[in-house]
């Protein structure tokens, strides 16, 4: 049981990556038409918490490259887009957190960043390979949807992460359960 705990993180985001994709198809007509689309991240949300509540944990950074490889695969059948982001904003989180205080206020604030920097990182690159066809003013009306959903999503999953973060670690051997 003790190895187990050490891979709840890795569980916790790869439930996320499933309900991802359950909000997304279940949804669709409320996050995609209308004034804009609007993304629904959780993994989003959960690697960004996870990046800025353990910043010492360099193996968090490995966890999100593994995720964003099953992402990728399960998502969009090929390997790149979320194999990039996912690991540098969880490196990215991790170093932010060295600055920031641990307060409710900044996670959020750095959440918010980090949810529009990967949904214009998405939008850019799937519209350089061809998966999608959209102009630039539909990504920028979907700025204030996705901000929206995000601000959501980490209000509910907020003490979640964070419990489970300080709680059990990923991979941290040092801590006795």
């Amino acid at each position: 049981m003790n190895v187990l705990r050490r891979w709840y993180v890795a569980l916790a985001l790869l439930g996320a990556v499933v309900l991802d994709g359950i909000c997304a198809y279940r949804f669709q007509g409320v996050l995609f038409h209308g004034f804009g689309s609007a993304a629904c991240w959780f993994t989003v949300v959960g690697i960004v918490l996870i990046g800025l509540c353990d910043d010492q944990n360099i193996d968090n950074v490995w966890l999100s490259l593994g995720i964003g490889i099953i992402a990728d695969v399960f998502y969009l059948g090929f390997i790149g887009i979320y194999t990039v982001i996912f690991p540098l904003i969880c490196y990215a989180a991790e170093k932010i957190a060295r600055f920031l205080p641990e307060v409710f206020i900044s996670r959020l604030f750095v959440a918010l960043v980090a949810y529009l920097l990967v949904d214009i990182y998405v939008f850019l690159v799937s519209n350089a390979i061809g998966v999608i066809k959209a102009s630039i003013i539909d990504l920028v009306k979907s700025f204030v949807p996705s901000l929206i959903v995000c601000l959501i999503i980490f209000l509910i999953t907020y003490a979640f992460w964070v419990w489970l973060v300080e709680k059990y670690p990923f991979l941290d051997k040092r801590t006795p359960y």
